[in-house]
């Protein structure tokens, strides 16, 4: 609903479709030239993924070329490239004045069902808070529509992101959808921890460990 309403405040005040005001004031001054807005069309530009749904066991479906039910909103189509550069723009303040960024990143805990998902996660304004194993936490907001899913992460200043891109969905079970989510999570989590310092400092003493000979047998031992 509020997607519905925010188009229709775009439109009001612009004269111009939610989408137009989309490319000329975000993607053309960031040069995010691999986004488009598809509208009704159910083609994807090549070179792209295909898109597989799993319904259930031995029931996968080809779900490559389809139009979303709300095409207003969800019609876009972008590449990981793109995701990143959206991602970092944002949270390094190039998109918003800073007091609408803080308001983004004010947060309130996520339900115990989404905690599920999220652990420890918090919600703000269209961005989740995360924590990161290396200590700290980083933004994201991940989505997905008809076998594709995107999971992503950016850290506080925006220099460092991630995005995961499956063309896969496995939502026939509650299980499914726990376990593709904590191994993409895993890999965001992976990608924003290398090189930090804790990380470092752990590789370099499993480093230290490898290398460092076995004491020998004391003489005599059998």
């Amino acid at each position: 609903m509020s997607e519905l309403t925010d188009k229709a405040i775009i439109q009001k005040a612009t004269g111009q479709p939610a989408h137009q005001e989309i490319e000329d004031r975000i993607l053309r001054p960031l040069g995010l030239d691999q986004t488009r807005w598809a509208g009704t069309s159910p083609a994807l530009p090549r070179p792209h993924a295909k898109a597989y749904q799993l319904f259930g066991p031995g029931s996968v479906v080809d779900v490559t070329h389809q139009v979303p039910v709300d095409h207003e909103n969800l019609s876009w189509v972008t590449t990981t490239r793109d995701e990143n550069g959206f991602l970092r723009a944002l949270l390094a303040g190039r998109l918003l004045p800073g007091r609408q960024l803080a308001e983004m990143k004010q947060t309130v805990p996520v339900n115990a069902e989404v905690q599920q998902l999220w652990p420890g996660g918090r919600y703000g304004l269209g961005l989740v808070e995360r924590p990161l194993s290396c200590g700290g936490t980083y933004w994201s907001h991940e989505g997905g529509d008809g076998g594709y899913i995107t999971l992503n992460g950016v850290t506080g200043d925006g220099r460092r992101s991630a995005v995961v891109s499956m063309s896969e969905a496995r939502g026939d079970t509650p299980e499914h959808i726990l376990e593709q989510e904590n191994a993409a999570g895993a890999l965001i989590d992976h990608a924003l921890c290398a090189g930090s310092p804790s990380t470092l400092h752990q590789e370099r003493l499993d480093a230290a460990l490898t290398r460092t000979p076995a004491p020998p047998d004391p003489v005599g031992a059998s």
